[in-house]
């Protein structure tokens, strides 16, 4: 009779840890993963899903911007593609941080140049696609990421103005615009 009634508390106390674990568990474990892997769960999404992803990338803009930024970078040297598409409907919906990831693609790209020039190339394509495609979308956004981009790499700089200007971004758009720094 006695261990009848310590068999039935065993059970109570582990089912009722079992039940517990299972509300905090997850929360904590979703808590303890690092920027890396968060950007990872963003690529992979966006390679199987890209609407969802793009809905991830939104929410991660908002609640926070500097790694929104960082999971552009990765997005452009993994899926430039899908990168291009990202960032221009960003740049409609957060348009700080589509710019501020442009800049620091720039800025990767103007590292990446004498020693990973394929690397270099792939970013220079998305950045000059991206802001082609911003000059119909985000004109203004277009203006402040090219003058931006002139700061830290001026060549680089002047050759997505010309593409810019040759999609039609206005001349006064680029000189109205003050440059973010990444």
């Amino acid at each position: 009779m006695m261990t009848k009634k310590v068999y039935q508390t065993i059970i109570l106390v582990l089912t009722s840890s079992l039940i517990i674990l299972n509300f905090f568990v997850p929360a904590s474990l979703t808590q303890e993963l690092t920027e890396e892997e968060q950007i990872e769960g963003l690529i992979a999404t966006f390679a199987s899903d890209p609407e969802l992803g793009m809905e991830q990338l939104e929410d991660l803009a908002e609640e926070n911007p500097g790694l929104a930024v960082l999971a552009i970078v990765q997005l452009a040297k993994e899926i430039p593609e899908t990168a291009v598409v990202a960032i221009t409907r960003l740049g409609e919906i957060s348009p700080e941080v589509a710019a501020r990831g442009l800049v620091t693609i720039a800025s990767v790209c103007a590292e990446l140049s004498e020693t990973q020039p394929g690397l270099a190339a792939i970013l220079k394509a998305v950045l000059s696609e991206s802001i082609v495609q911003m000059v119909e979308t985000a004109p203004g956004v277009a203006a402040v990421v090219v003058q931006s981009i002139q700061q830290i790499a001026p060549e680089l700089g002047a050759s997505l103005e010309e593409e810019a200007i040759g999609a039609g971004l206005e001349r006064d758009y680029l000189l109205a615009a003050s440059p973010i720094m990444p």
